[in-house]
C-alpha cells in the first residue's frame, strides 16, 4: 500500500495576545521544542487569526509566528496565518475596537500591511477540501463571491479570489468590499457578515449553498464544535484555557481530523 504523502495540519484557534498558552499548545503538538526550535518536521500550522487584543504578549506571538514561518520552511512545513477581525479593524483604522496601546497601533499596521503584500498574512487558505477563513463563508456572501468564480467552485479557488481581493483592497486602503462587512449581530450596519465577522451561530444557520467545508474560529466556544451535517468546524476554545486544562486543537492525518485535548 502506497503511503501517504499529504502534509499533517494543526489548527489553532484565534490567539488574542496569549503567547504563553499558545507556545505551550505547540510543545504540546510536538511542533516545536522548549527554545522554540521547529520539531513539526513537514507539519503545515494554521493560525487561525486574532492574535491581539485581551492579553498583552502580541508581539511575541508576531515574532514567533513570522519565526516559525521561515524555520518551518526548511523541513517542507508550512506557517498559515490568517487574517482575523480584530487585526481588519486595524487596517480600516477603527482603533476604538483595540486593546492596544495608542503608540504602538500605527508600527503594528505598517507590519500588518506588508505582510498581507508578501503572503505572510492572508485571508483564507484551503486543504483537505476544506476553506479556512477567521470566520466564515455565509450563504449570503457566497452569492456575491460566486459572480467571479467559475460554476462549480472548489474551495482553493474562492481561497484564491478571497486572498487577491484583501490584498487589492490593502493596495487601495479600501475595505467596502462585502468581504468586510459587519452585520447587525455583531454590532455593524451591513445586510450580512463578511468573512472577518460572520458570527458562528450566523453561519450555522446559513452555510447550505456553499459547495465545501469550512473551518474557521472568531466565536468563543467551550469546546471544538462540528456542525451535524459536518460541513462547519469551529474551533475558537479559547487560548486562556491552556493552563486550566480544557483546551483542544484539531489535527489531520492523511484526510481525517482528530480534536486532541489538554487536560489538567
Amino acid at each position: 500500500m502506497a503511503k501517504s504523502t499529504l502534509k499533517p495540519i494543526m489548527v489553532l484557534s484565534d490567539a488574542h495576545g496569549f503567547y504563553h498558552s499558545l507556545s505551550a499548545v505547540l510543545i504540546h503538538a510536538g511542533l516545536i521544542d522548549p527554545d522554540l526550535k521547529w520539531t513539526g518536521k513537514n507539519t503545515i500550522i494554521i493560525q487561525i487569526g486574532d492574535i491581539i487584543d485581551r492579553g498583552h504578549d502580541y508581539k511575541a506571538i508576531d515574532l514567533i509566528l513570522n519565526y516559525l514561518q521561515n524555520e518551518s520552511k526548511k523541513e517542507k512545513g508550512q506557517v498559515i496565518r490568517l487574517l482575523g477581525n480584530h487585526e481588519l479593524e486595524i487596517l480600516k483604522k477603527n482603533y476604538f475596537v483595540t486593546t492596544m496601546p495608542y503608540w504602538e497601533i500605527t508600527p503594528f499596521r505598517d507590519k500588518l500591511i506588508n505582510d498581507i503584500l508578501t503572503g505572510k498574512v492572508q485571508a483564507a487558505w484551503s486543504g483537505r477540501g476544506f476553506l479556512f477563513t477567521h470566520s466564515g463563508c455565509t450563504d449570503a456572501m457566497y452569492e456575491v463571491l460566486k459572480k467571479d468564480l467559475p460554476p462549480k467552485p472548489t474551495a482553493q479557488q474562492i481561497a484564491k479570489l478571497l486572498n487577491n481581493i484583501l490584498v487589492e483592497s490593502v493596495k487601495k486602503e479600501d475595505f467596502s468590499h462585502p468581504i468586510f462587512y459587519v452585520s447587525q449581530s455583531r454590532g455593524g450596519r451591513d445586510p450580512f457578515a463578511g468573512i472577518f465577522w460572520a458570527d458562528l451561530n450566523e453561519l450555522l444557520l446559513s452555510h447550505n449553498a456553499c459547495p465545501f467545508k469550512q473551518i474557521v474560529g472568531h466565536t468563543m466556544v467551550p469546546q471544538i464544535i462540528i456542525s451535524p451535517d459536518k460541513k462547519v468546524i469551529c474551533v475558537d476554545v479559547g487560548m486562556p484555557r491552556v493552563f486550566e486544562g480544557k483546551f483542544e486543537y484539531l489535527k489531520f492525518k492523511n484526510n481525517k481530523y482528530k480534536i486532541i485535548k489538554i487536560e489538567g
